[in-house]
């Protein structure tokens, strides 16, 4: 898998927590995927694709 392709799994990782958090009643479970959701999003960040979108 190639880094592209990495990113993009992740890009989908986060879309698919997200889609949980809106779907589930219990408050904390919708916590605990948000707190996911912000995991996987700050490791999005420190992504070397992120940086050449940055750069770009």
């Amino acid at each position: 898998m190639t880094d592209s392709d990495g990113w993009k799994e992740q890009r989908n990782r986060v879309e698919r927590y997200r889609i949980l958090a809106q779907e589930t009643t219990d408050p904390i479970a919708v916590r605990l995927l948000h707190d996911i959701v912000l995991d996987l999003e700050a490791e999005l960040e420190l992504s070397p694709q992120s940086v050449d979108l940055d750069a770009a």
